[in-house]
């Protein structure tokens, strides 16, 4: 799901419901170069999403990525029991080594995913796997290493944090 610079889906949650696993990811104002600290933790609080997706927006001889506080974020998503993306795309490793070792000190949890467009590049996951290996991330932190049942008892556990206002900011745990 496309989330805005507020953190906010694109898609009605009603649509949403239905779903097992949402991934939210930002594809607009990946430019700027102010702090997107705020952004990113809008869009972890956000109830309706489990990962975010290429979180950077980082693409290689084309755009830099966002900058953020990322101990702060990694924290964050740790707290919420969110995942962040490992892109696999040789053209963004997102997010690269210094920021999977932050991400490893904190706790997050990750999932790999290639963000494939043809089937030849869904190979791009050993790449991910890569880079994993290297900051020494425990299996057990990886979304993609969980078997169906332990992903679905972490996906229920998201589903009853409840936010304790009309935004997003705010989140209480059941």
């Amino acid at each position: 799901m496309n989330l805005n610079p507020q953190g906010e889906g694109d898609m009605a949650p009603k649509s949403l419901s239905g779903l097992d696993l949402v991934l939210g990811s930002f594809h607009s104002s990946l430019r700027r170069i102010d702090d997107q600290t705020e952004r990113y933790l809008a869009a972890l609080r956000n109830p309706h999403i489990q990962i975010l997706a290429h979180p950077r927006g980082r693409i290689y001889n084309f755009r830099l990525g966002l900058k953020a506080d990322w101990p702060r974020v990694f924290a964050e998503a740790a707290k919420l029991d969110k995942a962040l993306e490992i892109d696999c795309y040789p053209d963004r490793q997102d997010l690269n080594l210094t920021l999977l070792k932050l991400a490893r000190s904190a706790g997050t949890r990750l999932s790999l995913g290639t963000d494939a467009h043809h089937p030849w590049q869904l190979g791009f996951i050993q790449l991910g796997l890569a880079a994993a290996l290297r900051a020494k991330i425990p299996d057990e932190r990886i979304v993609n290493f969980m078997s169906i049942q332990q992903i679905k008892c972490w996906i229920a556990g998201l589903h009853e944090t409840k936010p304790l206002t009309s935004g997003l900011n705010k989140v209480q745990l059941k």
